[in-house]
């Protein structure tokens, strides 16, 4: 009994690697882990993607392929399991993810002359106590005063499930509380934005973008949760108060000096440049002995009627030519 449990051992030890060792002998091109771990809870669904049906890898329009999934710790091929797993080409979904899922699994494409492996990394965390959002969550920065948005991070997922011609929805929640589209504050836009009309301090906190769908007869949903700070300095478009693109008329010979006024809506100092441009050329010198020169730039800041900052910046020319 020993040594049968011993020899038994022994069998699995060798066969084991064994896919691994014939994989070495087709003499794969291994493109290794892939850098963007996929992340998920208990329930959720899944989705692991491999970049090997790339034009960068091969020509997978014209050269025929086959692509096998395997689980990288057990060495055995992943197949379709009813309600479970569905493997389709490139793409392996996991459709109530669990705990035991968590790991690494590797792709292997296979046409006539070549060979090519890539691994993708599951990691499946438990849900934090008491809080609804994900434990692993993204940042966004919301902008005090003024309507900002949210982009939900599964656009990949939507793309994916679109290319199978399936449908899917986008519920958003703050915290455990949904989000009603259309409401006073929010709008749903374009699939994947959250829009606020006016981001206000009590924004903060943790939004939760939640896409349900069904695949595989499944009906299945994943999550992506985001921190969203306000940020309380901001910049908008600049606006150009001076010149007032008119035409300049004066003598040859004479002197001119033209201002450019701009304000730039906002809070804070804001990285902004003023420069004038001559014949395609910016100048940059600040004194004679030039003929054609600026002043330093001036700025100062206002807080009504509108809160932003000044920049002015003078032209000179100190004689005029015909050229």
């Amino acid at each position: 009994m020993g040594l049968n449990a011993a020899l038994g051992s022994l069998v699995v030890f060798i066969w084991m690697p064994e896919i691994w060792a014939r994989l070495a002998q087709e003499r794969c091109t291994d493109y290794k882990l892939q850098f963007e771990r996929v992340f998920s809870v208990p329930g959720d669904t899944a989705m692991l993607n491999s970049t090997l049906l790339s034009p960068d890898v091969l020509n997978y329009t014209a050269v025929p392929y086959n692509i096998t999934w395997y689980n990288s710790k057990t060495s055995q091929e992943m197949s379709n399991q009813t309600g479970r797993i569905l493997v389709l080409g490139e793409t392996l979904w996991f459709l109530n993810t669990t705990l035991e899922d968590a790991g690494e699994y590797t792709t292997v494409l296979r046409t006539p002359l070549s060979c090519f492996m890539q691994s993708t990394k599951l990691v499946v965390d438990t849900p934090n106590a008491g809080e609804c959002g994900r434990p692993q969550k993204t940042s966004q920065e919301l902008t005090d005063g003024v309507a900002d948005h949210l982009n939900c991070p599964l656009g990949e997922y939507i793309y994916k499930l679109e290319s199978y011609r399936i449908t899917s929805s986008i519920q958003w929640y703050k915290g455990c509380e949904p989000i009603l589209d259309g409401s006073d504050k929010y709008a749903y836009w374009d699939r994947t934005l959250l829009n606020i009309k006016r981001v206000e301090p009590e924004d903060s906190g943790t939004y939760t973008c939640t896409l349900t769908f069904t695949l595989g007869g499944v009906t299945g949903s994943v999550s992506e949760s985001i921190d969203a700070p306000i940020r309380d300095e901001y910049s908008l478009v600049p606006q150009v108060h001076e010149p007032t693109n008119e035409i300049i008329k004066a003598k040859i010979g004479s002197n001119l000096t033209v201002k450019c006024l701009v304000f730039v809506p906002g809070v804070g100092i804001p990285f902004v440049d003023v420069l004038w441009l001559v014949r395609d050329d910016f100048i940059f010198d600040t004194s004679p002995p030039a003929n054609v020169y600026t002043s330093e730039p001036s700025v100062w800041s206002q807080k009504t009627p509108q809160e932003g900052v000044w920049f002015e910046r003078m032209l000179f020319i100190s004689e005029l030519k015909k050229e």
